[in-house]
């Protein structure tokens, strides 16, 4: 008989460095959104299904990712496949880890110059990672609900920009907020 729970952790990641901003903002990107089927060894047919939302929040130098998860299959192996989400999202930070380390800097602009709105579903863009503590106030669906904008009023970074470079996170540093290129997120197979 299939059953669902829900199940939810915090995770603290380094921050003090642009980074490692980077790396846990990545880790965000990978982990928000994704399902993924859990199959047990001795019985592959009887999958687990789950479905990953993240929130984040920094505080002095640490990044706290919020993960929750929604677990759907047979109540028998659900303990068990908590047990291995966990090594999943353990694996997916690993990966952003690699991904920042090769991130390639697109771009820097004075924080000063960019604000940020809430923009309508049509004008999200799921490519653009934002640190959900830069949303303009409470009524923001977050990840993607906002979006920085230049002096000009236009989307910074623009659309055009992102689809060239694939995946693009804006990383704050102090007086500046940087533009990192990483790749895109392959399917996988769980």
């Amino acid at each position: 008989m299939s059953k669902t729970i829900e199940h939810g952790w915090e995770l603290e990641l380094p921050a003090a460095t642009p980074e490692q901003l980077l790396a846990a903002l990545s880790a965000r990107d990978r982990l928000f959104g994704r399902s993924v089927t859990l199959e047990p060894e001795d019985d592959p047919g009887k999958a687990v299904e789950v479905w990953l939302g993240t929130t984040d929040a920094l505080e002095g130098t640490t990044y706290h990712l919020n993960i929750f998860a929604e677990l759907t299959g047979p109540a028998e192996y659900l303990e068990a496949a908590k047990d291995a989400l966990e090594d999943v999202v353990g694996d997916q930070i690993e990966i952003a880890a690699a991904e920042a380390e090769d991130a390639k800097l697109i771009e820097t602009r004075a924080a000063a110059e960019i604000h940020f709105d809430k923009v309508p579903e049509d004008d999200e863009c799921a490519e653009l990672i934002v640190p959900e503590w830069l949303a303009p106030g409470e009524e923001v669906e977050l990840p993607w609900g906002f979006r920085p904008f230049g002096p000009d009023g236009k989307a910074w970074p623009a659309d055009d920009m992102v689809k060239q470079h694939g995946r693009v996170a804006l990383v704050p540093t102090g007086t500046e907020l940087r533009l990192y290129e990483l790749p895109e997120i392959e399917d996988e197979e769980e």
